[in-house]
């Protein structure tokens, strides 16, 4: 990662905490600290951290662990995002707005929508009412809330995804399979073009992979895809927004797609325990690596964090 973009990204970790007094990351030290957070929390702990919208001020049984710290982070994180949403403007014909909320969960917000995609996170029914619409990759835990998904349900908001019937468009389960994608949606100035990709070697066309065009804007969110030849997007993405140890080569997927950025995701997956499964900021770093030796640019978003989409 360039020495600007690195800076930038721990920069934006320490805006998510609860006060910049208490967190201001510099550089990669601080970066590392937070790492140290991060691996104190257990996947028993995040589950049940899970469970309940509560404050942790008041969440007792969670009070003096080991991982409070990093839990605390991902609220505010989440908190700083609700509270940039309703702030932020998008003009008609600008670009959106991007953040990162968590593991691959994003919200854009256009000049006329705001949706989000594997949006997962204890308060994420809490953005309900604004969104337009909501997009899932595919059927695990790691990228939807089941009270998100109930929460947008009750709300009459459209929910795609390859697993469930909502209230609005979806992808129905047919006969024990899934549907193969190959769908057009469109919500005001967002289009939404589907496809289906392997999820590793035996769950196949387990994940959507989702092309959005906000005007002439283009994100390409991939979910947790591993077969690279079944990801052929139109046209090269403004941004990429990868999986870099599910399969997909991240840097062949640059010399495929011609991304103006790659965003690498899914790092610092609670849900796992530490070096199982749970990448962490090194395991980024070396994607981000591999994308630049192709001649790209690539960044690691952290949590709460506005992502950059120019240059």
């Amino acid at each position: 990662m360039k020495r600007r973009e690195f800076l930038k990204g721990a920069a934006a970790l320490g805006a998510c905490a609860v006060s910049a007094q208490d967190h201001s990351p510099t550089g990669r030290e601080d970066l590392d600290a937070i790492q140290r957070e991060i691996d104190e929390v257990t996947p028993a702990q995040f589950v049940a951290y899970n469970k309940a919208a509560l404050p942790l001020s008041v969440y007792t049984p969670l009070e003096g662990d080991p991982g409070l710290a990093a839990l605390r982070r991902l609220d505010a994180a989440f908190l700083k995002v609700e509270r940039e949403v309703r702030e932020t403007p998008v003009s008609a014909g600008g670009v959106p707005a991007v953040w990162y909320v968590y593991n691959m969960g994003i919200v854009v917000k256009t000049a006329e929508r705001l949706f989000s995609v594997d949006l997962n996170h204890r308060f994420a029914e809490r953005l309900a009412p604004s969104l337009d619409f909501a997009l899932i990759t595919h059927n695990h835990l790691d990228h939807y809330t089941q009270r998100f998904y109930d929460a947008m349900d009750r709300a009459h908001k459209t929910v795609v995804s390859n697993f469930a019937c909502n209230y609005g468009a979806y992808f129905a389960k047919r006969g024990g399979g899934y549907t193969h994608g190959g769908k057009t949606f469109r919500f005001g100035d967002v289009e939404v073009k589907t496809s289906a990709s392997d999820h590793n070697g035996y769950l196949i066309d387990f994940t959507l992979a989702f092309e959005i065009s906000i005007g002439g804007f283009r994100i390409y969110h991939t979910g947790d895809s591993a077969n690279l030849e079944k990801l052929n997007p139109a046209d090269a993405p403004d941004l990429w927004i990868v999986h870099p140890r599910c399969g997909v080569k991240v840097a062949e997927g640059v010399r495929k797609f011609h991304p103006k950025k790659t965003v690498i995701a899914h790092l610092n997956e609670l849900g796992h325990g530490k070096n199982r499964w749970r990448w962490t900021f090194a395991d980024g770093l070396h994607a981000v690596a591999a994308v630049e030796q192709a001649g790209d640019a690539a960044v690691i978003p952290v949590w709460g964090e506005k992502i950059g989409i120019s240059g």
